[in-house]
C-alpha cells in the first residue's frame, strides 16, 4: 500500500532510438531539472501494431511504492487510464519496491510513440486476459484467440492447438536434440510449472532431460489476445564427459497443409524466399554468418529469423530472434509442418562443453486465410523495448552506478556512445579459429572465421589477432571487466536500443555459455564463471578465478528484464563466493580479494540476504591484511573500489571504520604516488566525496577524460565501468529522496554534485 492515499509516479521516461543507429549524441537539458515520471514507448519496425505485448522493468525510490497491484499507466494525452501487470523483483530494506516488472498491452501505429505516466492507485482491470487452468495431467492455456495444453506426462511445448476455436491440426509441438544420426526420444517433463498467472501475460515452465545429462528449461509467454507464444529454449549439458557432439536441436511445429502449400521466408535488406513446398520439402540453412543456403544453393545473404508456412486455410510462423548471428540455424519445411534448426544438421556437429548452456528466443505464432505481410512479420522477431527516463533511474538510487545527461556527463556519454559504435564494427571484422582447438599448436589446422558470430559466441569479444600462447587459439575474452553492467548502465543512460539489445545477448551469453551449470570433478565450482578461456567453457587451462568474477550486470539486466534465469545466474556466483571464504583458504593478489566484495554486495543489494553482506565483509577483512593500504600496483584500485562498495553497506561499526581508514591511506598514498591509471579512481572519488574534497573529486573526474574506450571489448568494458563508478558517485543526486507527498510518488531531490556540496557557494 502506499504511504499516502492516491500517490502518483511522476518520473518514467522510456525513448526508443532505431537499431540501425551507431550511436546516440545527447541533447541537452538543464542539469537540474526534476526527474518527470514519463514512459515513452516507440514502434521502431516500421509496422503497426494491435494489442501488442510491453514489457519492461522500472525502478522505484525507496519508500514510494509497497504494492506492485496499484501500478497503472495513464497517458499523457489524457485519455483512458492503462492497465498493467507488475511483478516484484526486489524492494528495499523497508519493504517498499525496489523494481518491478511491468507487462502492458498497446497499440502503436507505424513509427508512433506514447508517452505515459506510472501511477499509483486503484488501477483499472484489463479488458482481455490470459485465462490459465492448472490440473495434475497438464495446462491449458486461452489467450482469447489460441488456445493450446501445455502436457505434464509428455514433452510438448503446445498440444491441442486452436486458433479461433478451430483445431490446427498435426499434432504437438515438440522439441528434440540428436546426438547421433537418430533422434532421441525426449524424456518426460520433471516439471511444468505456472511461474505467471496474467492477466496479460502468463509463463510456464518446463524441465526434464532429453537424454541422460542433457537438461532443457523451456518457458513459453502467452499473451491476452495474441495467437501467438514467445518461447525461452534453454538447455544445459550436465554430462560427465569434458565434450559432447551435439547434431541437431530442433523444434517440430505440425500443421495440416493441402498440396499448395507455400512459404515466405525473410532476409535481410532483401525480398523474401518464396516457393511452394514439394513432396520433397525444402530446406533454408543460415550455414554462418555469411552465407546462407536453399534447398543446396548458397549465396551471401543473412535471414531475417522469420518463416511464415501456409496453404489457402492457415499457417504458422517461426520467428528466431538473432538467427543469423546464432548460426547455423534453419528450417526444414514439409506439407505437415516445419522444423525450425537451433543447431542445424546441414552444418558439422557442435561441441557442448561440460557444465555448459545455450538459449534460444523465438516465437511461434498462428494464422487463419488472411496472412501478414513481410514488413508486419518483422516485429515478431524482437520485442518492443522501453525506456525509464534517465534522471529518474539515476535519482532512485534503484541501479547501482546510473548516471544521467548533465554537464558533468555527456562528454563521457557521448565518448561512450561513439566506442560502442567502433566496438560494433570491429566485432564484424574481428577474426578467429573455429576448429575447436584449446591449444594452437604448429601445424595445426585453422578454420578461420570473421565476426565473433555464431551459436556460442554471440554476446562475447574475441581478443585481437586472436592468437595467443596463454589462453588458446582463439583467445575469447569472456565479458571480462562485465561488459554487460556496461552496456545495462548505457542502456540506462543513453537513448538507443542497441544497448538493450547488446545488453540482452551479453547476459545471455555469460549466464549460459561462461556460467558453470555442471561440474563432474569439481561440483563445487557450479553457479561460478569461467575466466577468459578458449572456446569459452574449457577447463584444461584451468578452473575458477577470483579476479575473474563478476555478476553486477546479470542483476541489472534482471531488473531491466524481469529474466530470472539472470538473477540465478547472480546469485550462483554469490553463493560460490559466500561459500568460498566461510570455507577459509582465500589467497591471492589484491583483485582477488576485490572482485568477490561487488559481486557479494551486489547479491545483497537485490535479495537483503545477509549471508551475502557477511561474506562481503569478510573479504574486505581478509583483503585489508592481506594487502594493507597501498598504492603500488593498479590491482590495488579493485580493493580499493570494492571496499567502498561494502564500506557504504555494512553496519558493522567497527568495519566501517577500518574500511575508512584502509582507503585513507590509500588515498593519500596515490596522491603522493601522483597515479594516472583510472583504475585506482573510484576509491579516491569515494574517499572525495566522503571528505568533501574538491581536490579529490576533481582528480578522479579528470581520470574519466584520460580513459581511452578503444575498438575491442576489454578497453570498452574497462573504460565504461570505471567512468560509471566514478561519475556516479561524482555527479550523483542525493541517495535519500524525501518522504511522500499525498496524491504522489516522492521525486528525489534536484541533482547536486559532489563538488558543488564540497564547495557550497
Amino acid at each position: 500500500m502506499l504511504r499516502c492515499h492516491g500517490v502518483l509516479l511522476r518520473s518514467f521516461l522510456l525513448i526508443l532510438t532505431l537499431l540501425s543507429a551507431p550511436f546516440a549524441v545527447l541533447a541537452e537539458a538543464p542539469a537540474n531539472s526534476p526527474a518527470e515520471a514519463l514512459l515513452t514507448v516507440a514502434e521502431d519496425f516500421g509496422a503497426a501494431r494491435r494489442a501488442w505485448p510491453v514489457s519492461t522493468g522500472f525502478p522505484f525510490p525507496p519508500g514510494a511504492v509497497t504494492d506492485e497491484r496499484t501500478l497503472y499507466l495513464e497517458e499523457l494525452s489524457g485519455k483512458a487510464p492503462i492497465p498493467v501487470q507488475a511483478r516484484a523483483l526486489s524492494r528495499w530494506p523497508d519493504g517498499s519496491l525496489r523494481w518491478a516488472l511491468l507487462d502492458a498491452s498497446l497499440d502503436l501505429e507505424t513509427g508512433q510513440k506514447r508517452k505515459f505516466r506510472v501511477r499509483s492507485g486503484a488501477a483499472p482491470q484489463p479488458s482481455a486476459k490470459v485465462a490459465i487452468a492448472d490440473s495434475a495431467d497438464d495446462v491449458e492455456v486461452d489467450t482469447g484467440t489460441l488456445k493450446f495444453v501445455v502436457p505434464k506426462k509428455k514433452l510438448a511445448l503446445l498440444d491441442h492447438i486452436q486458433l479461433e476455436g478451430k483445431e490446427t491440426g498435426g499434432g504437438a509441438a515438440v522439441s528434440f536434440t540428436r546426438l547421433a544420426e537418430q533422434r532421441e526420444a525426449p524424456g518426460p517433463p520433471a516439471s511444468v510449472r505456472v511461474v505467471e498467472n496474467g492477466p496479460l501475460r502468463a509463463r510456464i515452465e518446463i524441465r526434464g532431460e532429453y537424454t541422460k545429462g542433457l537438461r532443457y528449461i523451456i518457458r513459453l509467454d502467452a499473451f491476452a489476445g495474441q495467437s501467438f507464444v514467445r518461447v525461452l529454449h534453454t538447455f544445459e549439458n550436465h554430462r560427465d564427459e569434458p565434450y559432447t557432439s551435439i547434431r541437431e536441436i530442433g523444434l517440430d511445429v505440425p500443421l495440416a497443409l493441402d498440396e499448395g502449400a507455400s512459404y515466405s521466408a525473410g532476409r535481410i535488406g532483401r525480398d523474401p524466399l518464396r516457393g511452394t513446398v514439394g513432396p520433397e520439402g525444402s530446406r533454408i540453412v543460415q550455414i554462418d554468418n555469411e552465407t546462407l543456403r536453399h534447398d543446396g544453393q548458397t549465396e551471401r545473404d543473412n535471414a531475417a529469423g522469420w518463416i511464415d508456412l501456409y496453404d489457402r486455410n492457415h499457417g504458422v510462423i517461426v520467428a528466431a530472434r538473432f538467427l543469423w548471428q546464432e548460426y547455423p540455424q534453419g528450417f526444414a519445411l514439409r506439407r505437415s509442418g516445419l522444423t525450425y534448426d537451433m543447431w542445424s544438421p546441414e552444418a558439422p556437429p557442435t561441441i557442448a562443453g561440460m557444465g555448459a548452456a545455450k538459449t534460444h528466443e523465438f516465437v511461434i505464432a498462428f494464422h487463419g486465410a488472411a496472412r501478414l505481410r513481410a514488413l508486419d512479420m518483422t516485429p515478431l522477431v524482437a520485442p518492443v523495448v522501453a525506456h525509464p527516463d534517465p534522471r529518474w533511474v539515476r535519482d532512485s538510487r534503484a541501479l547501482p552506478q546510473a548516471i544521467a545527461r548533465s554537464e558533468g556527463t555527456s562528454k563521457f556519454l557521448n565518448g561512450l556512445a561513439k566506442a560502442y559504435a567502433r566496438y560494433r564494427v570491429r566485432n564484424q571484422q574481428e577474426e578467429w579459429d573455429d576448429s575447436a582447438q584449446v591449444n594452437c599448436a604448429p601445424g595445426a589446422r585453422e578454420v578461420r572465421r570473421r565476426g565473433a558470430y555464431g551459436m556460442w559466441n554471440w554476446g562475447d569479444w574475441n581478443f585481437p589477432n586472436y592468437h595467443d600462447d596463454i589462453k588458446g587459439c582463439d583467445a575469447w575474452g569472456n565479458l571480462e571487466y562485465d561488459l554487460t553492467q556496461v552496456l545495462a548502465l548505457g542502456f540506462a543512460a543513453i537513448e538507443d536500443r542497441a544497448f538493450f539489445d547488446a545488453m540482452v545477448v551479453a547476459a545471455r551469453h555469460f549466464m549460459d555459455v561462461d556460467g558453470i551449470h555442471y561440474q563432474h570433478e569439481h561440483p563445487n565450482w557450479v553457479g561460478m564463471n569461467h575466466p577468459k578461456n578458449p572456446l569459452h567453457f574449457t577447463f584444461e587451462i584451468g578452473g575458477v578465478d577470483l579476479g575473474h568474477t563478476w555478476n553486477e550486470g546479470l542483476l541489472s539486466y534482471y531488473y531491466l528484464t524481469g529474466d530470472e534465469r539472470g538473477r540465478e545466474a547472480a546469485l550462483g556466483i554469490a553463493d560460490y563466493l559466500e561459500k568460498r571464504i566461510r570455507a577459509g583458504g582465500v589467497r591471492g593478489n589484491p583483485r582477488q580479494w576485490g572482485w568477490p566484495q561487488i559481486a557479494l554486495a551486489a547479491a545483497y543489494g537485490a535479495t537483503l540476504d545477509q549471508r551475502y553482506r557477511a561474506g562481503a565483509e569478510a573479504y574486505a577483512r581478509g583483503g585489508m591484511r592481506a594487502h594493507p593500504a597501498n598504492a603500488s600496483h593498479w590491482k590495488y584500485g579493485i580493493l580499493g573500489e570494492a571496499l567502498t562498495y561494502v564500506h557504504a553497506q555494512t553496519e558493522d561499526t567497527g568495519l566501517k571504520k577500518e574500511i575508512r581508514a584502509w582507503l585513507s591511506t590509500y588515498a593519500e598514498a596515490a596522491r603522493k604516488a601522483d597515479v594516472r591509471d583510472p583504475r585506482f579512481f573510484p576509491a579516491i572519488a569515494y574517499v572525495g566525496t566522503l571528505d568533501g574534497d574538491a581536490a579529490a573529486i576533481d582528480a578522479a573526474r579528470a581520470a574519466t577524460d584520460r580513459m581511452k574506450f578503444g575498438t575491442w571489448g576489454k578497453p570498452l568494458t574497462l573504460a565504461g565501468r570505471i567512468g560509471f563508478r566514478i561519475l556516479s558517485l561524482t555527479d550523483a543526486k542525493s541517495p535519500v529522496p524525501p518522504a511522500p507527498v499525498c496524491g504522489q510518488i516522492a521525486t528525489p531531490r534536484p541533482a547536486q554534485t559532489a563538488r558543488a556540496k564540497a564547495n557550497p557557494k
